[in-house]
């Protein structure tokens, strides 16, 4: 349903031009969930955003294509995507609270959504804004609430009620529940899964972290530097990162099968500089498996290492010997003292 291909993407800035994305691709089923992850700054929620032609005025697709159902977005006037959005792929905000408007109620913001893309009437609106709070689990009555008088949560659900009001064929979800805690985000994953399946929606589910998409997501990217360092399924990424960048991430997350087992092991440095990106692998200079030629100097593509499991590394036929490594402290705090 949807084909992304070699993707980049710029923004413009007093330093110069900045290439937040750069030759991305990815494909989503009808009804698959994707999860894509990585640290801030590494150009997820802006490959997103470039979905819905949602970048900000500094910011430019410079290259690709991105095919819905055949069609390429890139090329369609903003008219055109403006009819597209909300109708058939759908937004879910990461702040709640910038998402909806303080001086309306709930209610007449989700109507508004409804109305201007369909031919419901006010009280055909209403009834269908019933409907969707009964998804999220939220009264009627909220409707009549303004945003104010809601809890962190209930804010959340009303977004979420807002993007699914007409069964968007593409709900894509940056970080929605963030800023929520455990018991809310795990209530509202619970939720999206079950809405997920019964209006068959595809989603893409944006975050940081990754337990969250072992959780939500059939297949998952990894991006790092505004490129994509893994691809895979999402049991094969758990079971046998093949990327040092992924292994560093599992790593750096707490697993319930661990509890009192292993230490977290976090990645010393920092991400690259996009203003001034160096050659070969973007992952180089934190990477305690790098060398000096191929890393250095070539960029590593995606290339298979298993059924639906890609990685942009140059050595994924070590990678069983790099996960082992990756466990120890001393394996990364040897590249942080390397200066890589």
């Amino acid at each position: 349903m949807l084909d992304v291909q070699n993707l980049t993407i710029e923004y413009t800035t007093a330093a110069g031009p900045l290439r937040a994305v750069e030759d991305v691709s990815f494909t989503l089923q009808r009804g698959e969930s994707l999860g894509i992850v990585g640290e801030s700054g590494c150009g997820k929620t802006t490959a997103t955003r470039a979905l819905l032609r949602l970048l900000p005025k500094n910011g430019a697709i410079t290259a690709g294509r991105i095919l819905f159902d055949g069609d390429d977005l890139v090329r369609k006037s903003d008219a055109e995507i403006r009819r597209l959005r909300h109708r058939h792929i759908a937004l879910i905000s990461q702040s709640a609270m910038n998402a909806l408007n303080p001086v309306y109620t709930v209610g007449e913001q989700i109507k508004e959504g409804i109305r201007a893309h369909t031919r419901m009437s006010d009280q055909e609106a209403r009834a269908r804004c019933v409907e969707v709070f009964g998804l999220v689990g939220l009264e009627a009555k909220r409707l009549d609430s303004y945003p104010h008088q809601l809890s962190g949560g209930m804010k959340q659900r009303a977004v979420i009620a807002m993007a699914l009001s007409l069964e968007p064929e593409i709900i894509v979800a940056d970080e929605p529940t963030t800023a929520l805690d455990v018991v809310v985000q795990g209530r509202i994953l619970q939720r999206l899964r079950q809405i997920r399946e019964r209006i068959s929606s595809s989603m893409i589910f944006i975050t940081h972290d990754i337990s969250v998409v072992g959780e939500s997501c059939e297949t998952i990217i990894v991006m790092y530097g505004g490129r994509i360092m893994e691809r895979a399924d999402t049991r094969s990424f758990f079971r046998a990162p093949a990327h040092p960048y992924s292994m560093g991430l599992q790593n750096a997350f707490p697993s319930i099968a661990d509890i009192g087992h292993a230490d977290l092991v976090s990645i010393p440095g920092s991400p690259p500089d996009l203003l001034a990106p160096q050659p070969g692998c973007r992952f180089r200079a934190r990477c305690p498996f790098a060398d000096a030629d191929a890393c250095q100097t070539r960029t590593p593509p995606l290339l298979q290492v298993a059924d639906r499991h890609w990685a942009a590394c140059w050595y994924t036929d070590q990678a069983a010997g790099f996960r082992a490594r990756a466990r120890d402290h001393a394996t990364w705090r040897k590249a942080a003292a390397d200066g890589r």
